[in-house]
């Protein structure tokens, strides 16, 4: 009587043998096939916006490699449904997807006016703020508004780098300025790099106009430097949708909490000791929340999209902390110098 041999192969993870069909390990609880269904995850992801059915057919594959009782197999599953709901059973479209003129980038003469309208607005207000005197406050204001540019072209660069469709940057007076992007970047890694654009340019920005100021002694730019290291440096807090937000991204959402907690103290802080509301700080909330919530309590943070591989994620995690201690650093002598620094004591 011969006994019938069953096929067994290791877990790559552990090297525990498994019986062929096994999809998790039993030993380490890890997916036997988490390689490949992370690269498969993150094809599915790329294609959803060009060919919702041939990512959906992707995500099924996904699918076969899941344990069916697993909350990873339901969430794929509903993602399939999101996919295919638009189609009818032959794989026919139902609906027409929103044209491709609508997430074009804007004619270049459009995409200047609405940039430079926003700006020249920004301008004027900003104009009062600075000084009594119409001609200075003028100066002022426009040196200012340059600086934020240069930082949103931070943005911009490295959007067209990707090859991401964006409206231009509009200039809000008191909130800065804000680019709309029309396409979602394809993984986490591509949004740190689109976020970390900004506050490196605008980096540069305030560091050429402080050695102007070292080099000429014209003492109107010191306190312009200075505030172009503190706008940089409070968008690199590490809370969506702030840049600091984007670039932690790719190292560990989980370090969106202490961001958190340092905006709320923020909030506190301003209302303890000078009994100030900061309406920018209570917007900033608004808006991280939902994507905190979603990210962290919905599980959101398991997404092949925030996969990107421990280099970059090293890589992404030192360029933050880097460019952070070097904005605090010159936000600091800049302070000191202007005496403004006072402003937040």
């Amino acid at each position: 009587m011969t006994q019938a041999t069953v096929a067994t192969f290791p877990c790559p993870r552990c090297g525990s043998l498994l019986y062929v069909g096994t999809l998790v390990c039993p030993n380490c609880g890890g997916f036997v096939y988490a390689q490949r269904l992370n690269e498969l995850a993150a094809e599915a992801v790329r294609t959803e916006q060009e060919n919702p059915l041939a990512a959906a057919r992707i995500w099924r594959e996904v699918l076969s490699m899941l344990p069916p009782e697993s909350m990873q197999s339901q969430e794929v599953q509903q993602r399939i449904g999101m996919l295919t709901s638009g189609f009818g059973a032959a794989g026919t479209l139902d609906y027409q997807p929103p044209p491709p003129a609508s997430r074009r980038n804007d004619p270049l003469p459009v995409a200047l006016g609405k940039t430079l309208l926003s700006m020249l607005i920004s301008i004027v207000v900003y104009s009062f703020f600075f000084s009594d005197d119409r001609i200075l406050g003028l100066i002022l204001a426009s040196v200012f508004v340059v600086l934020i540019l240069i930082h949103e072209m931070g943005h911009v660069i490295a959007m067209r780098f990707y090859g991401l469709k964006a409206g231009p940057p509009i200039f809000i007076p008191f909130l800065g300025a804000l680019i709309n992007m029309r396409e979602r970047p394809k993984d986490a890694l591509e949004e740190a790099v689109v976020g970390i654009g900004g506050p490196v340019l605008g980096t540069v920005g305030a560091l050429v106009c402080y050695a102007i100021y070292l080099k000429t002694g014209w003492s109107i730019l010191l306190p312009l430097a200075f505030m172009g290291f503190m706008i940089n440096f409070f968008n690199m807090i590490p809370v969506p949708p702030l840049d600091g937000g984007r670039i932690t991204a790719a190292v560990s959402p989980w370090i969106w909490l202490p961001g958190l907690l340092g905006l709320a103290g923020l909030l506190v802080r301003d209302w303890v000791v000078g009994h100030r509301v900061n309406f920018i700080l209570i917007l900033v909330l608004l808006y991280a929340w939902p994507r905190v919530k979603q990210t962290l309590i919905g599980r959101d943070r398991d997404n092949p999209y925030y996969n990107i591989g421990r280099p970059a994620m090293w890589g992404m995690g030192a360029a933050y902390v880097g460019l952070a201690l070097v904005l605090a650093f010159f936000a600091y002598r800049t302070g000191v110098e202007s005496g403004l620094m006072r402003m937040f004591r």
